[in-house]
C-alpha cells in the first residue's frame, strides 16, 4: 500500500479545511475543501501567506499567537476567526493550529484545520440579540417590577421598576438575599419555606396577594407570579413578577370617582346601543325631562321628540354619527309632563379596539333659562343703544330749541303791544316750551341729565310725594301706602326720585277705568348671585324694594318687551308722548337701581324698582374721615409724572403738606435724580403707564439704589392697570386719578407709616 497516496487522499477528502504552511507562514498545500470554502483556487492559495485571508479584526490577535508558535511558548493554538472569501464576503471558522517541530525543537512548519462555523456564530449572535433585547425590555417595563433569585435565595436581577417601587437601586440590590431586603420579619419563615421547597421538589410557587416592604419601611401590597427556569449548566433560578395593587386601587377609585360625576354631572347623559335603544341615564335627566331611569330605559330618545324639528334634522343626525363623528347642536324637546324645553347636545360614537361602534353617548345641557337670559340681556344691550341714540338726538334737538326761543324772544321785544303778530309768537314759545320738556324727558331715558344724589330715607319721601300725588289720581281711585321697609336710605337725585314716582304713579291711574286700587309700599330685599345671573344689569347685595301695583287693565309680554321704548305708547293720539316710561327707566339706571315689570291683562300690573341700601352710619363715619383738608408728613418724596399739568400740581399738594419733594418728568430723568440725590429718598410715587418704561419696571430698577424705597403707584386706568399689576406684586398700592388733596395726603402717609416694602 502507497501510505503517500492514502494520506493524500485522506487530506484531500476532509470535510473540513486542511492546510500546510512553513515556518514562514506560506501556504505549502490546501485541500480542495479549503479551497471551496474560500472561493479561491488551490494554486491561488499557495500564492499568498497564511494570514492574507484573516479578517482585519481578527489578525492581531492571530499574530499574536502564531508568534507565540514560533518562539515554542506554545505547540499549538485554536481560535474562532473571520476569513474573507474570494468575493470579499466573509465567514466564521474553528481554527486549530499545530506546530511541526525537527528533533531539535525548531519549527519547520504548522498544519491547520478549519471548521465553518458561521451558522453557529450567526445563532450565538441572535441568541445574544435576543437576550440582549430580552434584558433591555424586562428593564424598561414601567409599573412590573421583575426580580431573580439563585438557589442561595440571591438576588441576580433587579430591574428598574424594581427600584421605582421598592426603593432600593440595582446596586443595592444584587448579591443580597430577597428575606432581607423587601420580606417584612413576619413573612420570613414562609417565604423561605415555600424557596425550599421548589428546590427540593420543583413544585411551583402560587401567585399570591402579599404585603412587602420598601426602603423607607413602607408597606407595599403587592400580586406575585413566579417563573422557575433552569440554566444549561443546571442551575436553579427563580424570577418573580410583582404587581403594585396600589395602581389597581387608584384605578378602582378613578372608575368610581368618573361613575360618581356621571351621576353628579349636571349635564344629562345618555348612553344608547348602536341601535339607538337607551341603556343609560343620569339623574340629571330624569330632573330635566321627568323620565324616570326605568321609564327611559329601553325606550329610543324619540320619547322627547317635540315634533318642532323635522326628519331631515334627526336624519342628518344619524348619518353623522354613524359614520363614527360627533354631532352638535340643539333640539327643542318636551318633557314627561308635555312642556317644551331647549337643549345644547353632543352626541358621539364609543368605538372598541376593533373599530365597531358599540355604544351612542348624548351629553346635554338644558339651556332654556340661559336663552332667556340672552333675550333679556339683548334686551338691555337695545335700551342702551336707543338711550344713546336719544340723548344724540336731545342734545341736538335742544340747540336748535334755543335759536328758536331766542329768536322769539327778540321779536317779541321789537314788536308793540296789541300787535297781531304777538299772539302768535306767544303760541310759538309755548310749543318750544313743551319741546323743550320733551327733551329733558329724552335725556332722563339716555341717562344724560345731571344728577346731585342725596342720602335720602325712602319711606319719609314716599309719604312726602303721596300727599301731593293724591290730587292727580282723583277720587274714585284708592291710594294705598305701606312703609314695610325698616331701614330704607337710598343714594339718590331727589328730583329724579320724584320723577319717578310721578310717571309711576300716573301710568297705574290711566290704566284703571273707573274704580281702583294703587298701592305703594317699600321692602328691605337681598338680592343673590342666582337673581342676578337671570338679570343682567343687577348686582348683589341689599336693596330697598319700592313696590307701585294697580288694579287695571294689565299688559300682554308684547307689551312689556316694548314699554321702555321711546315714543312707545298704548294710550290714544294726543295721550301720551310715549317717553314717561323711558324717562322712568333712564332714571332708575342712572341712580344705579334695577326695575323689573310683572303685569297679566285683566289683572293689572306691579312696577318693582330696586334700589341700593345706604348704611347711614359708614356715611356719616365717612363724611366725617374726609372733612380734613390734608394729611401731613416731612419725608422725601420722588415724584415721576409724564403729564407736565399733573406733575406740577402734584409738587404743590405735597409741598403744601410739609414734604420734601423732588420731582422727575418721566422714568430716566427719575433715574438720574435718585443716582444724584445723595440723602435718602422715602417713597417713589409714579404713574403706572409712561413710555419706553412704564412705572413697575421703574420702580424695581429704582429699589436696587435705594433698597429702602417705598412704592405707591398713580393711574388713570386702574382696573386694567392695577390687575396686571397686582398679578405681579401683591402688596402694590395704587393712588386712583383724579384725586383731590385730601386723597393723595391721605394714601401717602398710609404707605409711608406702611411697614411693607416693594417685592421685586
Amino acid at each position: 500500500m502507497n501510505h503517500e497516496k492514502t494520506l493524500q487522499a485522506f487530506f484531500d477528502n476532509q470535510i473540513v479545511g486542511m492546510m500546510e504552511v512553513n515556518a514562514a507562514g506560506k501556504y505549502l498545500q490546501v485541500n480542495d475543501q479549503w479551497a471551496r470554502m474560500t472561493g479561491y483556487s488551490a494554486s491561488e492559495i499557495t500564492a499568498t501567506d497564511f494570514q492574507s485571508l484573516t479578517h482585519p479584526e481578527d489578525l492581531p490577535r492571530q499574530i499574536v499567537l502564531d508568534h507565540e508558535l514560533i518562539t515554542g511558548k506554545i505547540n499549538s493554538y485554536r481560535m474562532d476567526k473571520r476569513y474573507i472569501r474570494k468575493d470579499g464576503s466573509f465567514f466564521w471558522g474553528d481554527l486549530s493550529v499545530t506546530g511541526l517541530y525537527e528533533d531539535d525543537g525548531t519549527l519547520t512548519g504548522m498544519v491547520g484545520l478549519v471548521v465553518d462555523i458561521t451558522q453557529r456564530k450567526q445563532g450565538e449572535a441572535a441568541l445574544a440579540t435576543s437576550e440582549v433585547r430580552f434584558r433591555t425590555i424586562i428593564d424598561n417595563l414601567e409599573h412590573i417590577p421583575v426580580q431573580g433569585y439563585d438557589e442561595n435565595h440571591r438576588i441576580i436581577y433587579w430591574n428598574t421598576a424594581s427600584t421605582d417601587l421598592y426603593g432600593y437601586s440595582k446596586e443595592e440590590a444584587i448579591g443580597k438575599k430577597i428575606e432581607d431586603l423587601i420580606i417584612p420579619l413576619q413573612m420570613r419563615e414562609e417565604v423561605v419555606e415555600s424557596i425550599q421547597h421548589w428546590l427540593a421538589e420543583d413544585h411551583p410557587i402560587a401567585s399570591r396577594k402579599s404585603i412587602l416592604r420598601d426602603k423607607e419601611g413602607n408597606d407595599i401590597p403587592v400580586f406575585s407570579s413566579h417563573i422557575m427556569h433552569t440554566t444549561p449548566s443546571g442551575a436553579k433560578e427563580l424570577f418573580c413578577v410583582d404587581i403594585d395593587l396600589r395602581m389597581l386601587q387608584q384605578a378602582e377609585k378613578q372608575l368610581l370617582r368618573l361613575a360618581v360625576a356621571i351621576e353628579q354631572s349636571g349635564e344629562a347623559i345618555v348612553i344608547t346601543d348602536p341601535e339607538g335603544v337607551i341603556e343609560y341615564v343620569n339623574p340629571t335627566f330624569t330632573a330635566i325631562t321627568g323620565y324616570t331611569q326605568t321609564e327611559a330605559i329601553g325606550e329610543e330618545p324619540c320619547i322627547l321628540s317635540s315634533g318642532e324639528h323635522s326628519d331631515a334634522v334627526y336624519a342628518e343626525l344619524w348619518d353623522t354619527i354613524t359614520q363614527g363623528k360627533t354631532w352638535k347642536g340643539r333640539f327643542i324637546n318636551k318633557k314627561k309632563d308635555g312642556s317644551f324645553y331647549t337643549e345644547k347636545a353632543t352626541i358621539s360614537p364609543v368605538i372598541d379596539t376593533t373599530g365597531a361602534i358599540v355604544n351612542y353617548i348624548a351629553i346635554k345641557r338644558d339651556i332654556t333659562e340661559q336663552l332667556l337670559t340672552e333675550e333679556k340681556y339683548r334686551h338691555s344691550q337695545k335700551m342702551e343703544a336707543v338711550g344713546q341714540l336719544a340723548g344724540g338726538v336731545a342734545h341736538d334737538f335742544n340747540n336748535m330749541l334755543a335759536i328758536i326761543l331766542g329768536q322769539v324772544e327778540i321779536a317779541l321785544i321789537k314788536i308793540q303791544p296789541g300787535d297781531p303778530l304777538e299772539k302768535r309768537l306767544q303760541e310759538i314759545r309755548l310749543a318750544a316750551n313743551r319741546s323743550s320738556n320733551l327733551t329733558q324727558q329724552l335725556l332722563g331715558f339716555a341717562r344724560k341729565q345731571s344728577r346731585q344724589p342725596q342720602v335720602l330715607n325712602l319711606n319719609d319721601t314716599v309719604a312726602n310725594m303721596l300727599i301731593m300725588l293724591k290730587r292727580l289720581i282723583g277720587e274714585n281711585l284708592e291710594l294705598r301706602w305701606i312703609a314695610g321697609a325698616e331701614v330704607a336710605f337710598v343714594d339718590i337725585d331727589p328730583s329724579h326720585f320724584d320723577q319717578i314716582l310721578t310717571n309711576l304713579i300716573i301710568n297705574a291711574r290711566d290704566a284703571i277705568d273707573n274704580n281702583g286700587v294703587i298701592s305703594v309700599k317699600t321692602e328691605d330685599v337681598v338680592l343673590d348671585k342666582n337673581f342676578c345671573l337671570d338679570h343682567p344689569g343687577c348686582y348683589s347685595g341689599e336693596y330697598v324694594l319700592l313696590s307701585i301695583t294697580d288694579t287695571g287693565c294689565g299688559m300682554t309680554q308684547e307689551v312689556m318687551e316694548k314699554i321702555f321704548d321711546p315714543f312707545f305708547t298704548t294710550k290714544g293720539i294726543g295721550k301720551g308722548t310715549g317717553l314717561g316710561l323711558s324717562m322712568v327707566f333712564g332714571l332708575i339706571k342712572q341712580n344705579n337701581g334695577y326695575i323689573l315689570v310683572d303685569s297679566t291683562p285683566g289683572e293689572g300690573s306691579t312696577f318693582n324698582i330696586y334700589f341700593p341700601l345706604v348704611q347711614i352710619e359708614k356715611e356719616k363715619k365717612a363724611t366725617v374721615s374726609n372733612s380734613g383738608i390734608l394729611v401731613r408728613g416731612s419725608e422725601t418724596v420722588l415724584i415721576v409724572e409724564d403729564e407736565s399739568s399733573l406733575l406740577d400740581i402734584t409738587i404743590n399738594m405735597l409741598t403744601e403738606a410739609g414734604y420734601k419733594v423732588l420731582s422727575a418728568h418721566g422714568p430716566f430723568a427719575a433715574i438720574q435724580q435718585a443716582e444724584k440725590y445723595k440723602g435718602s429718598i422715602d417713597l417713589l410715587l409714579t404713574d403706572i403707564v409712561m413710555p419706553k418704561m412704564n412705572g413697575v419696571e421703574l420702580s424695581e430698577y429704582l429699589v436696587k439704589i435705594k433698597p429702602e424705597l417705598k412704592i405707591l403707584y398713580m393711574s388713570g386706568y386702574p382696573k386694567k392697570h392695577f390687575n396686571q399689576l397686582r398679578q405681579h406684586n401683591t402688596s402694590a398700592q395704587l393712588l386712583k386719578k383724579p384725586f383731590s388733596l385730601y386723597k393723595l395726603t391721605q394714601k401717602v402717609r398710609e404707605v409711608l407709616d406702611s411697614t411693607e416694602h416693594h417685592q421685586s
